[in-house]
């Protein structure tokens, strides 16, 4: 308990800077109004209206179409920083937001990124290559998990995260109050054969993180910031780490929605940014594929990205999304040349409001 309170002092004051700075535009980005979005105006003027009101806790809606910026706005709600209150926020493009679990589909891309690099040979490759002084785990079926594994969430290890994160049950509570996580997670027993069963855990996460820690010789902060934040135009981002240095990698990011909105423009444009080949083509694919059933009837799993396949305008088509507790989303629908950014403070909700608000109210305002 002392270590996440000393943690907590940490986070709340990192995140009190502000940055003085005016806020960079997204480079190139172009403006473009509804009508030739084909989005309906008067829906989302009006859940405006309803959140301004107060009947729902969003804190940011942004949605582009064609590579053009069409709406960008931001609410007062009460918000969090993880995992405490911080009451009523006044949120602005300059604001820095928990990510929760969105912070996973970064981390999903720093692997990208290293295996690019070769660094990371193979995502075949069997993890505790990449620990060895954790061999003594290595045994059934747990010495035949690989990176490909941790990726999918079928890794087979026994975790639970399907109980509330204040439940001192939860795995990824006890993994963040564990003096070794990497070794609270790769002692768990394996309860499925890697592959077969998705099991969602953040500790699969933060062995992805912990790879790409070990491969790289960076921490992951800074070979994000290096390899992806950066080339991206990303500057203001704040990654909690425990007092021991460990960064938390299932949910530690902080950054700013517009931000989020370059990693999903990234991901639209197959991994090109400005000219460059930022991610191969070939890694956005396999990640927003839907490679594995998830436990939520109607979903998917990638590579630490979430899959679906909504109705939109009277068509199915496939969404991938980056999404974090409390109602924290970057939604894809590359046929559809679509990306929605939003935030909100429904942390712990089991009811999922900011979903029904995703299908409700934005995705029926597309034409």
């Amino acid at each position: 308990m002392r270590t996440i309170v000393i943690m907590l002092l940490v986070i709340v004051c990192c995140s009190c800077h502000k940055n003085d700075q005016p806020a960079p535009e997204i480079p190139g980005q172009e403006t473009g109004t509804f009508e030739e979005a084909n989005i309906d105006k008067t829906k989302i003027l009006q859940l405006e209206n309803e959140i301004n009101s107060g009947k729902y806790n969003v804190h940011s809606l942004i949605l582009l179409r064609k590579n053009k910026l069409i709406y960008e706005h931001y609410f007062t709600g009460e918000d969090a920083v993880f995992p405490n209150p911080v009451g009523k926020v006044p949120h602005t493009r300059d604001s820095l937001h928990d990510c929760r679990s969105v912070t996973k589909s970064i981390v999903s891309a720093c692997i990208g990124l290293a295996l690019m690099q070769g660094k990371i040979k193979s995502l075949d490759d069997k993890i505790f290559d990449y620990f060895p002084s954790y061999k003594q785990y290595a045994t059934g079926d747990k010495a035949d998990i690989t990176i490909r594994h941790l990726l999918t969430q079928s890794s087979g290890l026994d975790w639970n995260e399907r109980v509330s994160y204040a439940d001192p049950t939860n795995s990824e509570r006890q993994m963040l109050e564990a003096k070794d996580p990497t070794d609270f997670v790769l002692q768990s027993k394996s309860i499925a054969k890697p592959g077969a069963v998705f099991n969602y855990s953040g500790g699969n996460t933060h062995l992805l993180g912990q790879i790409v820690e070990r491969s790289t010789g960076m921490n992951i902060r800074e070979f994000a910031k290096r390899y992806l934040f950066q080339p991206l135009g990303i500057t203001n981002f704040f990654w909690t780490t425990r007092p021991d240095g460990i960064a938390w990698m299932p949910s530690g990011l902080r950054m700013r929605p517009i931000d989020m909105a370059k990693i999903g423009r990234l991901y639209l444009q197959q991994g090109q940014w400005q000219g460059q080949q930022l991610l191969p083509a070939s890694w956005i694919a396999q990640s927003t594929h839907w490679t594995i059933n998830s436990s939520e009837t109607g979903w998917g799993y990638g590579f630490q990205f979430w899959c679906n396949r909504p109705q939109i305008a009277g068509q199915q088509v496939d969404m991938a999304q980056a999404v974090g507790n409390g109602g924290q989303m970057i939604c894809m629908i590359p046929a559809m040349d679509l990306e929605i950014v939003m935030t909100a403070g429904y942390y712990n909700d089991e009811t999922d409001p900011a979903n029904d608000i995703l299908v409700k109210e934005i995705l029926t305002a597309i034409k």
